[in-house]
């Protein structure tokens, strides 16, 4: 099962890096939307109680998956979910260019302060990440 959905998802991350500009645009449209969800999740309690279902599920599904020897074919489905959500995101990105433009910028002068700056860690990086590309956005 996840064999089938990770070369599915796979499939389709092809076909949004090689061809986002020949996508309709109700179709990019519903793609922006997908990996906007997945890396904006709700806020708040809502935050909260998704996050509990989310772990209290795989606590469940685990020793299925393991049980069933499908934790190989999971990693392959993991991988290629996140691949499908960067796909769409990098095709999002190549369409604006002033959001390319705005973030190369912004990359290119931390990496100028990156000489005197101290170590960090993956999650502040991811963060800080996070935040140059809300600052290319504005």
């Amino acid at each position: 099962m996840f064999w089938e959905l990770a070369q599915k998802a796979n499939n389709l991350a092809v076909i949004i890096e090689e061809r986002w500009e020949k996508i309709p645009g109700k179709t990019q449209e519903l793609l922006k939307t997908f990996a906007y969800a997945f890396i904006e999740p709700p806020q708040g309690i809502k935050e909260r109680l998704l996050k509990f279902v989310g772990i209290f599920y795989f606590a469940i599904a685990l020793p299925w998956i393991l049980l069933k020897g499908e934790f190989e074919s999971y990693v392959a489905y993991k991988n290629a979910f996140d691949r499908l959500v960067n796909a769409s995101l990098s095709g999002i990105e190549r369409e604006d260019m002033a959001y390319e433009k705005a973030l190369s910028e912004a990359l290119e002068e931390t990496f100028t302060e990156w000489e005197t700056s101290s170590a960090m860690t993956a999650e502040e990086a991811c963060e800080r990440i996070r935040a140059i590309s809300n600052q290319a956005l504005e």
